[in-house]
């Protein structure tokens, strides 16, 4: 009993920030901070800052004047099954993460170019996999325990960014595939991506990148268009490479994607509620294997469907007040794919106390099939013993499911603290595990 006291205590004490600072939102967040740090910017007292660290001086204002950008923050998850799982225990996972935008067109020829880096240190215990024994973690910062080099690249933007440019080390995961909703959630089934594709493909997300292009450009005001080449590399994620694995042969060849998007009431006149229509299709060139039912497979890909859309509103337009849902649905071959169709689905609601407006009130669910060719394998193996045990095991797995209930608490610009609740249904489908009650925290910093 003092044991879980003492947990409870650490989840509404320790600090994080949650990674979505460090997604495919970068380029807002450096913006921002153009905008608002400027010469003439005060030295805020520290808790009415944007930043725990302030201004340095004048410091960061003068740096972003001169087109150079500093990002920080920090991110712990503490966490903890009271109930369920293979054993109850608690885990702290930890990320601090610095990247740096660079303007070199600001004082060149060369108008709206950027170099972008980034790097990530992280620290901390899998709870999922040390006392749950669940597919998708608990803890989304859990991943890539060491300090690493992160992403690394050119970005051109032209024709007041109608068109949009990047090459060098990149995340897939950064640009697609991802949501600004989903990283309200501490379970890494949503926050970042759909979980399911990095289980079906060397698929690369922060803090992990490759050498890849990409090109983004809008056919028509309201859709976004995006096409990226990567570098498929299936280990590039060790963390004896630190983030320097730079081979230019990937073992699964190249992952070529393309997302398109049609974004509702999102322009400058538009007065509606706003939403985001997505489709996107994925393809490894190189992805060699044996299927689970017998023959080999060269080549393996994927397609997505993502959607969000406001249905209610409330009060002023610009403070973005109200409930929003979203849905994402992915499909794979089911001959190869160990989760050939998951979906996460949720509601996101801003502003829900009115009091509070920059609060958000979160409920989501996700659900992954596991392949049913893999299962018929599985129990082919485990009855006959007429073929090997595959590499997948023999015993027949059939669905995780995962109900997550929190409330992001904007406690000042700097500040967000996020009490969590998931509840873990069947861990890894096997149906030996007992379902699993997580409870814990988030507490985010930006530095």
């Amino acid at each position: 009993m003092k044991r879980w006291v003492i947990f409870s205590f650490l989840c509404f004490s320790s600090l994080y920030s949650a990674d979505y600072w460090f997604s495919g939102t970068a380029a807002e967040r450096h913006r921002k901070m153009v905008e608002t740090l400027t010469p003439q910017s005060p030295e805020l007292p520290w808790w009415d800052r944007s930043y725990l660290t302030g201004n340095w001086n004048g410091g960061r204002s003068k740096l972003a004047n001169d087109g150079v950008t500093i990002g920080t923050s920090y991110v712990s998850d503490i966490l903890g099954n009271p109930i369920g799982g293979k054993a109850r225990g608690f885990a702290f996972a930890g990320s601090f993460g610095l990247d740096i935008n660079i303007d070199i067109g600001k004082h060149t020829a060369l108008k709206g170019l950027y170099l972008y880096t980034s790097v990530v240190g992280r620290t901390g215990t899998n709870l999922s996999a040390d006392k749950i024994g669940n597919q998708y973690p608990v803890a989304q910062v859990y991943g890539g325990q060491n300090v690493r080099l992160n992403e690394l690249y050119l970005k051109q933007v032209l024709f007041n960014e109608w068109l949009l440019m990047k090459g060098g080390r990149l995340n897939a995961g950064n640009d697609f595939l991802q949501s600004e909703l989903y990283y309200k959630f501490v379970n890494n089934g949503f926050d970042g991506n759909p979980i399911s594709v990095f289980f079906n493909g060397p698929f690369t997300a922060y803090p992990n990148a490759t050498w890849g292009f990409y090109l983004q450009f809008r056919p028509y005001k309201r859709i976004l268009a995006k096409v990226a080449a990567y570098i498929a590399q299936d280990d590039v994620s060790e963390n004896k490479y630190h983030g320097f694995n730079w081979s230019l042969n990937g073992s699964d060849g190249t992952q070529l994607i393309t997302e398109w998007s049609y974004q509702v009431n999102q322009l400058k006149e538009d007065c509606g509620y706003p939403g985001n229509y997505r489709a996107g299709a994925f393809y490894y060139t190189e992805s060699k294997g044996d299927k689970f039912l017998g023959g080999h497979y060269h080549g393996n890909w994927g397609y997505y469907f993502l959607i969000d859309q406001m249905i209610f509103r409330v009060g002023d337009p610009k403070l973005k007040r109200g409930l929003t849902p979203f849905v994402a649905v992915l499909f794979a071959p089911k001959d190869r794919n160990l989760l050939p169709f998951y979906i996460s689905s949720g509601l996101v609601y801003k502003g829900l106390f009115p009091s509070r407006p920059n609060d958000y009130t979160n409920l989501g669910f996700i659900y992954g099939k596991y392949s049913t060719d893999m299962k018929k394998a599985q129990e082919i193996a485990r009855r006959t013993h007429l073929m090997p045990v595959p590499t997948f095991g023999n015993q027949p797995q059939n669905f995780e499911s995962v109900v997550e209930l929190n409330h992001w608490f904007q406690i000042n610009p700097w500040l967000i603290i996020v009490p969590d609740i998931q509840y873990v249904i069947n861990p890894r489908g096997l149906g030996t595990i007992k379902d699993a009650l997580v409870v814990g925290a988030q507490i985010s910093i930006t530095l």
